[in-house]
C-alpha cells in the first residue's frame, strides 16, 4: 500500500478498480442493467463495447440486455463507413426487437446520406432520430407510427445539388427528415449537398421516390454519376431529374445499365443528357414518360457510340434544335428497344423529335393512350402518322385492310406546333376517328386539344368539329 501526505493508505488504482467490480458484483442483475443502460445512454458510444469486457458477469448482462443497445450514437468526425455499418448492424442486433434512438453528428453535411444509409435498412426500428452537422441539429420522432400499423416505407428523397460555399435563403432547410401518419407510414427526407454520393452508400437506398434538382450555374451531376447513383436505388418508382441546359460532352466512360424494374414514371426536365440517361436505363414497368425544356439551339457533342438510327437517311426536317431533337429521339429508340415499357403517358413539353424517331417511337408504343407535345417542328409528315395505314405486307397490293399507330390513344394534345398544316391535322385526325369509331369504339379518340399552332385555322376547325363534334377543342 501506498502512504498518503496525511499518513493514511490508499490503494492502487488497479486494486480500487478490482475492488469496484467486485463490490458491484454482489448487485442484483437487475440493478446492474439498470447502471449499465444509463452508461450506453450518456457515456461515450462504445460504453457498451466497454462495459462487456470487464468480466464475464457483465459481459453477459450487456449483451443478454437489448435495453443497453437502444441508443445507437454515431460521432461521426471521419470515422470509415465500414466502423459506422459495423456498428449500425451490431447495435439493431442486440436490440433485440426494442425501438432505436438514433443519434448522428457529422463533421458536414456531405457525408449524411452515406452515413444514413447504414440505417435506413432498419428504418421500422426507429423511434426518435436526432442529426447534427455543423450548426444544423434536427430532431423526428417517429414514435406516432404505431408498431401495429403496417411496414414504414422510405418514400421521398429529395437531393439538391448546390456548391458548398453557396449562400441560400432556405439553408436552414438544408436538412430535413419527416414522417408520415400511423396509416401512410412514409418517410421522407431531403438533403443538400455539393455531389452526388455514389461511392460511399453503404447500402441501397431503398426510397420509392427520387428528384434531384441541381444548381443553375452552380453544381450539376455528370450523367455517369446520376446513373450509378440510381443504382443505388432499386426500389425506385418515381425520379425526377430538374437539370440545367448545359452540354457535358461525349461520355469519358460508357456507364453499365441500370435496371429499375419498379420504376413506373419519370420527367426529366431542362437537360442536355437526355440521350445519355434514357440510353442506359432499364425501365420494364414504365408507364409515365415526361421530357420537358430540352430543346436547344446550340450543337450537342456525338454520343460515344454511333447506333442505327444516328444516320441522316430523309429529308431533313425544319428543326429549330435539330441537336437536341436527335439525341431524345435516339434516347428514346434505345429505352424503347430495350425495356419494350408498357408507356400510356409520353408528355413532351418543349422536347422534339426527327421524323423517323416520331414514326419509329409511334410505331412501338401500342399502350399508350395520352400524347401532348408542346412546340414541336413537326411536319405534316408527323401528323400523317395519325392516320389509318394498310397492314404490313399489303402497302403495294392494295389491301384494304388497315391499322393505326398508337391503337390505343383517346387523348392528343398539341400546344404553339408551328409547321404543320391545318389541311394535314384534318385529313389525319378525320380519317383516324372515322376508323376508330367504327372499328374500335373502346379505344378511339375522346379528346383532342390544339392551341395556338398557327397552321390551324377557323375553316380547319369548322372542318374537324363535323368529325370529333365536342370531343375538339381549339384555343
Amino acid at each position: 500500500m501506498a502512504t498518503s501526505p496525511t499518513g493514511s493508505y490508499s490503494l492502487p488504482e488497479s486494486k480500487k478498480q478490482s475492488l469496484m467490480a467486485a463490490w458491484m458484483n454482489f448487485l442484483p442483475p437487475e440493478l446492474l442493467i439498470e447502471i449499465f443502460v444509463i452508461c450506453s445512454s450518456v457515456g461515450d458510444w462504445r460504453a457498451p463495447l466497454v462495459l462487456s469486457r470487464v468480466c464475464r458477469l457483465w459481459r453477459a448482462l450487456v449483451i443478454t440486455s437489448p435495453r443497453s443497445w437502444q441508443l445507437i450514437s454515431v460521432h461521426e468526425l471521419h470515422r470509415p463507413l465500414s466502423s459506422i455499418r459495423s456498428q449500425a448492424e451490431l447495435w439493431i442486433s442486440r436490440a433485440a426487437t426494442l425501438p432505436c434512438e438514433l443519434d448522428i453528428e457529422l463533421s458536414d453535411v456531405e457525408r449524411l446520406l452515406p452515413v444514413m444509409s447504414c440505417f435506413l435498412p432498419h428504418i421500422s426500428r426507429w423511434n426518435e432520430c436526432t442529426i447534427t452537422a455543423g450548426s444544423r441539429t434536427i430532431h423526428t420522432s417517429l414514435s406516432p407510427l404505431s408498431q401495429s400499423a403496417p411496414t414504414r416505407v422510405l418514400h421521398y428523397l429529395d437531393v439538391r445539388l448546390h456548391t458548398p460555399s453557396e449562400s441560400s435563403d432556405d439553408e436552414d432547410d438544408d436538412i430535413s427528415l419527416s414522417c408520415g401518419t400511423a396509416a401512410l407510414r412514409h418517410v421522407s427526407m431531403k438533403v443538400t449537398v455539393s455531389r452526388l454520393p455514389i461511392a460511399e452508400i453503404a447500402n441501397p437506398l431503398l426510397f420509392t421516390s427520387l428528384d434531384i434538382t441541381e444548381s443553375p450555374f452552380e453544381q450539376c451531376a455528370p450523367s455517369s454519376e446520376l446513373l450509378k447513383f440510381l443504382s443505388c436505388c432499386p426500389q425506385l418508382e418515381h425520379f425526377c431529374f430538374h437539370g440545367i441546359p448545359d452540354d457535358e460532352g461525349t461520355l469519358e466512360h460508357i456507364s453499365a445499365v441500370v435496371s429499375l424494374p419498379r420504376l413506373h414514371t419519370i420527367w426529366l426536365h431542362c437537360t442536355c443528357s437526355q440521350r445519355n440517361i434514357l440510353s442506359h436505363l432499364h425501365l420494364p414497368a414504365l408507364r409515365e414518360l415526361r421530357i420537358r425544356h430540352t430543346n436547344v439551339d446550340f450543337p450537342l457533342d456525338t454520343y460515344h457510340l454511333v447506333e442505327e438510327g444516328d444516320s441522316e437517311d430523309e429529308n431533313p426536317d425544319f428543326s429549330q434544335s435539330s441537336w437536341s431533337d436527335q439525341h431524345t429521339g435516339m434516347g428514346l429508340r434505345k429505352l424503347i428497344s430495350r425495356s419494350k415499357p408498357p408507356i400510356e403517358i409520353l408528355d413532351m413539353d418543349l422536347s422534339d423529335m426527327r421524323t423517323k424517331d416520331f414514326r419509329w417511337v409511334f410505331d412501338r408504343l401500342p399502350d399508350l393512350h395520352y400524347f401532348s407535345i408542346v412546340g414541336s417542328d413537326m411536319s405534316d409528315t408527323v401528323v400523317g402518322l395519325f392516320a389509318p395505314m394498310p397492314l404490313k405486307g399489303e402497302e403495294d397490293e392494295g389491301g384494304d385492310r388497315l391499322h393505326v399507330r398508337l391503337p390505343r390513344l383517346s387523348v392528343l394534345r398539341m400546344y404553339n406546333c408551328q409547321q404543320f398544316s391545318g389541311d394535314a391535322m384534318v385529313d389525319a385526325l378525320s380519317k383516324r376517328t372515322q376508323f376508330t369509331d367504327a372499328v374500335t369504339p373502346a379505344s378511339t379518340l375522346t379528346e383532342v386539344v390544339i392551341s395556338g399552332c398557327g397552321g390551324f385555322t377557323p375553316r380547319n376547325t369548322q372542318e374537324l368539329s363535323w368529325v370529333l363534334g365536342n370531343r375538339l377543342h381549339v384555343y
